[in-house]
């Protein structure tokens, strides 16, 4: 039996109430799941711009 048969098996025994705050976490999770690939992608990507021949700025430079 798959995970997902199993999660099918207990929502049905849940009340709705309890159903219902799944839902809500499944939801959350999944939010997490997207937010966790574009922060992936976009760290590829900005890597991707910088070469080891970019300047390196000091806490002096910050002062002009």
């Amino acid at each position: 039996m798959t995970s997902k048969e199993v999660v099918v098996e207990i929502i049905e025994r849940l009340p709705e109430n309890f159903v219902r705050e799944l839902q809500h976490y499944a939801e959350y999770l999944s939010f997490r799941a997207q937010h966790e690939e574009w922060s992936e992608i976009a760290l590829t990507h900005l890597a991707a711009r910088y070469t080891d021949n970019e300047v390196e700025y000091t806490e002096a430079d910050l002062k002009r």
